[in-house]
Formats: C-alpha cells, structure tokens, sequence
C-alpha cells in the first residue's frame, strides 16, 4: 500500500507550517515608543504566516479530491523530480551563508539569474531580471522600509548606496 499525496493532506501541512510562523511572529517584540513605527519586526511574518495557513486552508477544502501518482515505470527516475527543489534550497542557504560576507547587492543577482536560467527564462530577460529586480527589492527594504540588507565587500561604498 502507497501513501498517496493528496491535496487535502499538503493543505494541511501548509496550515501547519503557517500556524507555526503566525505563533513564532506574534512573539516577536514590539516596536519601542521612541521610533514612532506602528509595525515591528513581525508584521511580515504575521502577514506570511496568515497567508500560507489561509492558503493552505483553501487548498485542503476546494479541491481535495485531486491525488498524484507517479507510473510504476517511472519510479526508477523520481529522484529526478527533487533536484530543482533541492538546487533552490541550496541557493537559499548559500544566501543565508555568504550574504554578510559578500552583500545583498552582489549575491542575490547571481542567485537570482542561476535560478532564472535554471527555469529555463530566456538569457537576456534572466539577466535582466537577475540585476534590476535586487535593485529594486534594495530600495524598497534598505531605502524605504529602512530594513537593513547586508552589504558585504560593497561596505565601503554603502553611505552612497
């Protein structure tokens, strides 16, 4: 007997997951009285949590009816469907692993085009992509928001960034 993975039970794992990230951000604190922000530094994650528990929810309820199975015949080559998945996790902690050393403005281009490339985007767009799309998420955190993004080898120049 296989377990079959249904739609039903991946819903109710994403509800889980999002339960979990809603309980770890409420206990986040609060912003201090002096800075004047009416959000602290759990206001994404509550946000994130809520919509991967609301997401999950509906995914659980709508449609979970829905099974996939691989054929007998291609069970030999199912490994095959884990390596994206594992390529991205691996950009993910080469990200958390080197961010502080080589900075947000120069690795997350270089993630960000790999994984473009990866998903087989045209070249010049991946490219494209890869270079104003971390640009722009920097202005919009570091400039912004004012959250702080590290800035690794470009320190010396960040008053100017």
């Amino acid at each position: 007997m296989r377990f079959i993975m249904t739609n039903r039970f991946l819903g109710l794992g994403f509800v889980a997951v999002g339960a979990v990230i809603l309980f770890l951000s409420l206990q986040l604190p609060q912003p201090m009285a002096a800075t004047r922000i009416a959000y602290g530094p759990g206001f994404f994650p509550t946000i994130l949590g809520a919509v991967v528990t609301i997401a999950g929810l509906l995914m659980a309820i709508i449609n979970p009816a829905d099974a996939f199975e691989e054929d007998e015949e291609h069970d030999a080559f199912a490994w095959r469907q884990y390596i994206r998945p594992a390529i991205v996790a691996a950009a993910a902690l080469v990200y958390i692993l080197f961010s502080t050393q080589l900075g947000f403005l120069i690795l997350a281009p270089i993630i960000l085009t790999m994984l473009l490339v990866m998903g087989r985007v045209v070249l010049w767009q991946a490219f494209l992509i890869g270079i104003a799309g971390p640009v722009i998420i920097y202005i919009l955190f570091a400039k912004l928001l004012l959250v702080p993004l590290p800035l690794g080898l470009l320190a010396p120049i960040g008053a100017y960034l």
